[in-house]
């Protein structure tokens, strides 16, 4: 691939790019959003906690390994290797989630597999969002990069609708009545292996169409230098004087993306254990809420090419707070089923908005170190989110199942204003365009 066609890149990597939001969202909410949890805490009684160390586990090694492989794929000239590595380690323990959980006899011993397999399947899944995201500029150009990103944030909903309808039926034996032949009722254990081939399966193209520019090196000739890229990276956080604004946004965005990240991991659990839903109920209200997020995602991507990525953000934070303060004082299920959608609204635009904005602050030929940093702050986030959720559970715990969930949304409200408040310094470089 030559200079000329990375300002013009061809419609089979863009579409491939976009596919992958698709492929990577169906591990997200089936396993992640919906699955992991209501498996551990609602169907084996697990406390939150559990699930918050899992989760945090994972995020460690993310925020410890990330930016140094992120300057080395910038070194190296090389995204996709590394994509493609984790992306099929993802696929492979998701799937040893639900092998474990369905072979393992002794409970103790396959809750330890489990959880191992989750901790290795998340780390893999969120390794490989560092290298796609910091492939966008390769498959778009500058003018629609925000509808890009958005399309591929839409899109990728539309994959969470078709994998939660997918494994409807292995965990309930049928899809809202109509039975399925041949596929028993397992539970949520056995969705973790259908996800997986899902995962697959809408991978495959960006692995065939997606190509690194031409580089110095081969692969078999790349080495892994740690200490030279572990100084580089601290030399990029010392540095950051020299592009205005990206220690700033990338505070900012640990303090939003601690609620946010939150949020997603135990949407599901407050809605069976708050609002008292069904697990095809959960289901339900997902396939719902989601087509909200593909217009949101889709909406934003528009307006973030519109009004620069910066203000768009901020009318996304502002509706994160209004959000979730609505959230907190409301039982009313018709309601509920409102601010889900408009949760929905403001998750996808999240991401739509987040990536142009780093991308305008720093040089395109350090997009890799700087989204190994992006993804730092948002996995440092993933860690304390989770744990302050738990601890607020544990704290008011005497207070009752209502009082305690809602207590920790409100937890998330005061991270999400912090963000909103630092990144309001943030310098608009998209005005200078």
């Amino acid at each position: 691939m030559n200079d000329e066609s990375r300002l013009n890149p061809s419609r089979k990597s863009t579409v491939s790019w976009i596919l992958y939001d698709f492929a990577n969202t169906i591990y997200s909410m089936n396993v992640v959003t919906m699955y992991f949890s209501t498996w551990l805490i609602v169907d084996l009684q697990f406390s939150d906690s559990f699930v918050s160390y899992a989760n945090s586990i994972s995020m460690i090694f993310v925020a410890l390994t990330m930016p140094i492989l992120g300057e080395i794929s910038d070194r190296y000239r090389r995204k996709m290797p590394f994509l493609i590595f984790y992306t099929i380690a993802c696929i492979l323990a998701t799937a040893g989630i639900g092998i474990s959980g369905q072979l393992i006899g002794d409970q103790s011993v396959m809750i330890l597999f489990a959880v191992l397999f989750f901790v290795i399947a998340n780390y893999s899944y969120q390794g490989g969002l560092v290298f796609y995201n910091a492939l966008l500029p390769q498959v778009t150009s500058e003018r629609s990069m925000g509808r890009v990103s958005g399309y591929g944030v839409a899109v990728g909903y539309m994959g969470s609708i078709l994998g939660l309808v997918f494994v409807l039926p292995f965990v309930e034996g049928n899809i809202y009545g109509l039975e399925i032949p041949f596929i028993p009722a397992r539970g949520s254990v056995a969705s973790f292996v259908p996800t997986a081939v899902l995962f697959l399966i809408f991978a495959i193209p960006i692995f065939i169409f997606v190509k690194d520019p031409p580089a110095k090196y081969k692969i078999t000739q790349m080495r892994l230098n740690i200490v030279q890229s572990f100084k580089k990276v601290v030399e990029g956080l010392t540095n950051t004087r020299k592009y205005p604004g990206v220690t700033r946004f990338l505070i900012a965005k640990y303090f939003y993306e601690d609620a946010i990240q939150t949020v997603i991991i135990f949407m599901a659990v407050y809605a069976q254990k708050v609002m008292e839903f069904s697990k095809p109920e959960t289901t339900t209200f997902f396939i719902a809420v989601i087509p909200s997020a593909i217009v949101g995602s889709a909406l934003f991507g528009i307006i973030t090419d519109n009004i620069g990525p910066k203000k768009a953000l901020t009318i996304v934070l502002w509706g994160w707070i209004i959000n979730l303060m609505l959230l907190i004082l409301t039982m009313n299920t018709v309601v509920f089923w409102i601010l889900g959608c408009i949760t929905g609204i403001f998750l996808g635009s999240t991401w739509t908005s987040a990536r142009p904005l780093l991308i305008s602050l720093v040089p395109k030929e350090m997009l890799g170190e700087f989204f190994g940093l992006y993804s730092f702050s948002g996995k440092v986030a993933a860690i304390a989110g989770p744990l302050v959720w738990a601890l607020v559970v544990e704290l008011f715990e005497s207070r009752g199942t209502v009082f305690k969930y809602k207590a920790a949304v409100g937890s998330l409200v005061i991270f999400i204003a912090i963000g909103l408040i630092i990144l309001h310094k943030v310098p608009d470089i998209w005005k200078k365009k």
